[in-house]
């Protein structure tokens, strides 16, 4: 179920123990072949799927499709919020959710940039709304275990504009990709312990602009991708997803929406 598509009589006698999911996204670059809307289209995608497959007893919010890109600036093309106007924005929301009395709910990220501020954001709203439950994911966390079959590329082959993104988009807009211009590309840290991906984060943090990682915006190995993986993608995402709010909330979970 949608948020944005129910009327407000229809919101107002939901069951207020359905799972409510906000997907946090953003806008930005995303190398010569993909929209800089790459992370908001996953985000759509990957809660609608995840909502077809529990048979409509999720409740969608619409996706935060601005999010912390600061660090890709250095590319045309992106848009971006302060951690703290973002923060801001997703606990307004989170405020008006509790408000209507819904007080189950996942955030979804979708976006690397969004992770450090979204555990904050989980933290700060268990602080404010003590009797309501926020769970903060990112969609390759959640899957990450299925995932890793899936990784066709040496390191570094998912990270951004890579192999999993372009993948997904391949199965949901490919008339948005363009494969002939995608490059394989990514720095790799002189460090070993800097090194992670999507699935492996690295043992410790350099907070670097993006265009000192990359010359073209990509990090991974995007010649790689193909519909059928990114379908796979989806497919796993979405099961974890279920099974994420099932072991939260399982006697809400079979309820909702009753």
């Amino acid at each position: 179920m949608r948020w944005d598509h129910l009327s407000s009589p229809e919101l107002g006698t939901l069951s207020k123990q359905t799972p409510v999911v906000l997907p946090i996204a953003a806008v930005e670059q995303h190398g010569p072949h993909l929209p800089v809307g790459t992370d908001t289209m996953i985000a759509d995608e990957l809660v609608a799927a995840a909502d077809r497959m529990c048979g409509g007893r999720l409740l969608v919010l619409p996706t935060v499709a601005i999010g912390c890109s600061e660090h890709h600036k250095g590319f045309p093309g992106t848009l971006s919020l302060s951690h703290t106007t973002f923060a801001e924005v997703v606990l307004d929301l989170l405020g008006s959710v509790i408000g209507s009395g819904f007080k189950r709910i996942v955030v979804l990220n979708t976006h690397g940039g969004n992770q450090a501020v979204g555990g904050t954001i989980a933290e700060r709203a268990a602080q404010r709304w003590p009797d309501a439950e926020v769970v903060f994911t990112s969609w390759w966390r959640i899957a990450n275990e299925r995932l890793r079959p899936l990784v066709e590329g040496a390191f570094p082959s998912i990270g951004h504009a890579c192999e999993f993104e372009t993948s997904i988009l391949l199965a949901t807009r490919p008339e948005l990709v363009a494969m002939a211009l995608a490059r394989d590309d990514g720095r790799l840290p002189t460090a070993p312990q800097l090194r992670g991906d999507l699935l492996d984060g690295s043992a410790a943090t350099l907070a670097t602009p993006f265009h000192r990682m990359t010359t073209c915006g990509v990090y991974g190995k995007p010649t790689l991708a193909t519909a059928a993986k990114g379908q796979a993608i989806i497919t796993a995402v979405a099961e974890s997803l279920n099974a994420l709010v099932t072991s939260c909330w399982p006697a809400t979970a079979a309820a909702a929406g009753r």
